[in-house]
């Protein structure tokens, strides 16, 4: 729910913007530049945001994004010309968007180990729904009662949000264990807590490290993770070198290529994920296509989202990070092609296309969160995700750009096209190269003689 309120309403922003723009009279170029903005100080933000999650409760974090996001609809509401609206989207909305979308990612991909790309492609269907249900919602409310009134309505479901949060992050600490692992039978004195269970007295390292970890819970709300074991050893995952989950990785970590290289594959998702979710409804109702018809399709594109972030996920944990992500390009690829080449001709083909582009950006968003916690798991996880965040809005502000410049200057999307492939081509190489590998199985030793 938390989701689906953060990124319902601000992903209505096609059909928004269209309705402001014309309202305005400002060029498509320009009536792109509130989310071009809002994508930019993502990039900015993601490395502090990152870092706060592995500083402070989750419950605090994730109400401050909601109150946010509610403060940005107010300001759309209250604006009379494109600044203002600028000003929501890259300050309010830009900050609160991804204080929730950095919290929810690292707390599944601490928490669920050995499953985290099925519990990150549930915790994303969230987003997906929420857009599904908006987009037509906003169409509709546009349509009767304007831009602004639907801004007022994405406001109030913000504020009720805040309620979600802290129904999320009520309640004890879950950490799923890692498949195989074992439970001992018996107590030791190995432990503070078991020497405590057996009635032993406690040595002075044994009190110190249970106090440590008294005040590590009592940070902790709810989701909160400070050392949950992480989806390497459970996906029987190989761990790049330089990886570890002592504070001071951060910085080697971010000296291998092998995180660059994912910066790189990061950076293309934003191109063929943000560049066709903006570029479609102007592009079809340029085309002859209702302006409702685009929105619900659009909405019908973000359920098979959510359909590829659950089968993606549940897919990348048992045949791999790497197959799954090749195979969701590929689906992308002729997704695309239909969605921008058969606007015209062929409508329903090419929203079946669109539809496919969901399915596949889904998986590749479940696999890709899931690999990065493969690669990067440790107790700096938030800070190692929020650079890595960086990358999706650097590559989404590209391609809306040239997208919205192309149509202003040549009346079509077509030149968005080739951009998508050669984006979608990146991913699949970085993901192929950098991503985590499935070890073999060891062979059992020869008995003796």
């Amino acid at each position: 729910m938390v989701g689906a309120i953060a990124y319902g309403g601000l992903y209505t922003f096609p059909v928004i913007s269209l309705s402001f723009a014309q309202e305005l009279g400002i060029s498509r170029t320009l009536a792109v530049t509130p989310w071009t903005m809002f994508l930019i100080v993502t990039a900015l933000a993601s490395p502090l945001l990152g870092r706060a999650y592995d500083e402070f409760a989750d419950r605090d974090l994730l109400t401050a994004s909601m109150v946010l996001l509610a403060a940005g609809w107010l300001a759309v509401y209250l604006a009379s010309d494109i600044s203002l609206i600028i000003l929501a989207y890259a300050a309010f909305h830009a900050i609160g968007l991804q204080l929730a979308f950095i919290g929810i990612s690292t707390a599944i991909a601490r928490r669920y180990a050995g499953m985290s790309g099925l519990a990150l492609g549930i915790a994303y269907a969230g987003p997906g729904i929420g857009v599904a249900v908006a987009l037509p919602v906003a169409a509709t409310l546009i349509q009767s009662a304007g831009w602004r009134s639907t801004s007022l309505a994405f406001m109030a479901s913000c504020l009720i949000g805040v309620a979600f949060v802290w129904m999320m992050t009520s309640g004890p600490r879950i950490v799923v264990p890692a498949p195989g692992a074992r439970r001992p039978r018996t107590l030791t004195p190995s432990s503070p807590r078991n020497s405590a269970a057996m009635g032993e007295p406690l040595s002075a390292g044994q009190m110190t490290l249970r106090a440590t970890e008294a005040r590590l819970a009592a940070r902790a709300s709810g989701l909160h993770e400070t050392s949950a074991p992480g989806a390497v050893s459970a996906a029987q995952e190989i761990p790049p070198t330089g990886s570890g989950e002592h504070r001071h990785s951060v910085r080697r970590i971010v000296r291998t290529r092998r995180f660059w290289i994912l910066f790189g594959g990061a950076a293309a998702i934003g191109v063929f994920d943000e560049g066709v979710l903006q570029a479609f409804i102007p592009g079809a109702v340029h085309g002859g296509m209702r302006a409702d018809t685009a929105a619900a399709a659009l909405g019908l594109q973000a359920l098979t989202y959510v359909a590829g972030q659950v089968v993606g996920g549940w897919l990348s944990d048992r045949i791999g990070r790497r197959i799954v992500g090749l195979l969701a390009a590929v689906i992308v690829g002729g997704g695309v092609v239909a969605a921008f080449g058969l606007v015209a001709a062929a409508p329903v083909l090419a929203i079946a296309g669109l539809a496919l582009h969901g399915v596949g950006t889904g998986a590749t968003i479940a696999a890709r969160s899931a690999a990065f916690g493969d690669v990067f798991g440790g107790p700096t996880f938030g800070t190692i995700f929020g650079l890595l965040a960086v990358a999706y809005p650097v590559g989404g502000t590209l391609a809306v750009y040239v997208g919205a410049i192309t149509f202003d200057s040549t009346g079509s999307y077509a030149l968005l096209v080739p951009v998508v492939l050669a984006a979608l081509a990146v991913w699949s190489i970085s993901l192929w190269v950098a991503g985590p590998r499935r070890a073999r199985p060891a062979m059992p030793a020869a008995a003796p003689g």
